[in-house]
């Protein structure tokens, strides 16, 4: 183990690279906005391979006013994979496609243990049955069951950028309805569409920080096409340290405005803010870096999606 980690922090300096992407895999902003977190490309020669793992816990149960309730117990999975190439030095093209998942899980014992271990309490896990799945509420005067999807293929993703300069870039994606789950919430069902803004604000030889906006339009689809907003916005700080070597940690603080309207639960009407965050190695040049991280949704405050495991690979 010593000579690993001399390794790592021995290997030669490198100047600030990518931030990884974030995708939301909280079904009920990914069934609705195409928008997700995309720092700034730096230009690179050849093929960019990118395989992002999402492994969540999640549990939601909330009350409206009126006494009707929103629950959302689940694990999901999500893995992101993303080709891109670019064209010249100022544009480029990608594209992204998930295996997604909803299941039972098998982790409810162990963060019931680790809550109980840190003194957090979090009161909608002992009402849930433990490792059941269950997503319900009432809207719109019905009683709304979700099916569990098992694992399927979620909707593509295309997208291309222009870098305007060295530090600013132009982003344009759309989504199309490929995704093969039947279960009812699991998926757009409909084209959606994201620009993005991003600039990198600031960069040295271990540090890089990007900005960025971006906005998006989904029509609507579906029996909830009442509840469910079409234009949607968001904002992304992210930075990268390289500690040592070719060693770096990074993190991404994405805002996102709602995704849906006057169904009366907060996990649903308000904006989502979520902190992606983790380790990015490489043992020695040309082998692939590593991304290991955790996700954490901040807001809205309450139960929500409680714990996020990431596991990645860019070549």
């Amino acid at each position: 183990m010593l000579r690993y980690l001399c390794l790592l922090a021995m290997t030669g300096p490198l100047g600030a690279q990518d931030i990884p992407p974030y995708v939301p895999v909280n079904p009920a902003l990914a069934s609705r906005s195409a928008l997700y977190a995309q720092p700034f490309v730096l230009p690179r020669d050849g093929w960019q391979p990118r395989i992002v793992i999402d492994y969540s816990n999640a549990v939601e149960a909330v009350a409206a006013r009126d006494g009707r309730t929103y629950a959302f117990d689940a694990e999901t999975m999500q893995v992101d994979l993303w080709l891109g190439r670019d064209m010249s030095r100022s544009v480029f093209a990608f594209g992204n496609v998930a295996l997604r998942g909803g299941y039972d899980g098998f982790l409810d014992g162990f963060l019931n243990w680790y809550h109980d271990v840190i003194g957090l309490r979090v009161p909608a896990r002992n009402r849930r049955t433990r490792n059941q799945f269950g997503w319900e509420f009432q809207l719109g005067g019905d009683s709304i069951v979700r099916e569990r999807p098992g694992t399927f293929l979620g909707d593509l993703r295309l997208g291309g950028g222009a870098r305007l300069s060295s530090r600013v870039q132009v982003t344009a994606t759309m989504t199309l309805p490929t995704a093969t789950t039947r279960a009812d919430g699991w998926a757009r069902g409909t084209v959606g569409t994201a620009l993005a803004v991003t600039a990198r604000a600031a960069q040295t030889s271990r540090v890089s920080v990007d900005v960025g906006v971006s906005s998006g339009w989904t029509p609507t689809h579906g029996d909830l096409r009442e509840f469910q907003r079409t234009v949607f916005v968001g904002a992304l700080v992210a930075g990268r340290w390289r500690f040592a070597g070719r060693q770096a940690v990074f993190s991404t603080l994405w805002v996102q405005s709602p995704n849906w309207k006057d169904t009366g639960f907060r996990a649903l009407d308000r904006a989502e803010v979520t902190l992606d965050l983790g380790g990015l190695f490489s043992v020695r040049q040309g082998w692939p870096e590593i991304q290991v991280g955790l996700t954490e949704d901040l807001l809205p405050s309450g139960p929500s999606v409680d714990a996020g495991f990431k596991l990645g690979v860019r070549w």
